[in-house]
C-alpha cells in the first residue's frame, strides 16, 4: 500500500481509519491484519476494564510504552480502545495515537467523520464528540462511508 510508504516518513506515522457504525473500519483493519499477519491491539483488553481512578494520563502512557518495548512489529493495529476515552478521562485520543506514531506505524480505527474542515470524533458511549482542526491534524486519514 502506497499510502503507508508515505507514512514511514512523516513525523507521525498515523493513518486514521474514519468513519460511523458500520462504515467497514474495522473489517478493512481485520482484512489488512489477515492479510499481513499483524495483530490487531484491543486496548481496552490490554488495560483493563478500567482506568484506576488514581492513576492519570501519564500511567496509560507509561503503561503502553512499556508494552511496546517488547513488541517487535513494525505496524500497531488497534481497534479497540474505548477504554482510552472513559468518563473523566485525561487522555486526548488523537494526541495519544500520534504519540504512539512517532517510532511505528500506527492504523487505528477512529469513530466519526470529517467536515470541511473538522475531524470529529464520536464517542457514543458518553454521548459527547470531540472537534480537531483538518488544517493542523498532522497526520494521514482514510474516510470510510
Amino acid at each position: 500500500m502506497r499510502l503507508l510508504n508515505e507514512l514511514k516518513n512523516k513525523k507521525y506515522k498515523l493513518l486514521l481509519l474514519i468513519g460511523l457504525p458500520g462504515s467497514g473500519k474495522s473489517k478493512f483493519l481485520h482484512n489488512y491484519s489477515k492479510d499481513t499477519g499483524i495483530p490487531i491491539l484491543d486496548f481496552d483488553q490490554i488495560l483493563g476494564k478500567s482506568i484506576p481512578n488514581d492513576k492519570d494520563a501519564d500511567y496509560v502512557y507509561n503503561f503502553v510504552r512499556d508494552f511496546l518495548k517488547t513488541y517487535t512489529k513494525d505496524e500497531i493495529l488497534i481497534d479497540k480502545k474505548r477504554i482510552l476515552y472513559q468518563k473523566d478521562s485525561k487522555i486526548d485520543l488523537l494526541d495519544f495515537l500520534k504519540e504512539l506514531s512517532t517510532k511505528k506505524v500506527v492504523i487505528t480505527t477512529w469513530n466519526g467523520y470529517t467536515t470541511k474542515d473538522k475531524l470529529i470524533h464520536v464517542c457514543t458511549e458518553l454521548n459527547t464528540q470531540v472537534e480537531y482542526d483538518l488544517a493542523t491534524l498532522d497526520c494521514s486519514y482514510m474516510e470510510l462511508k
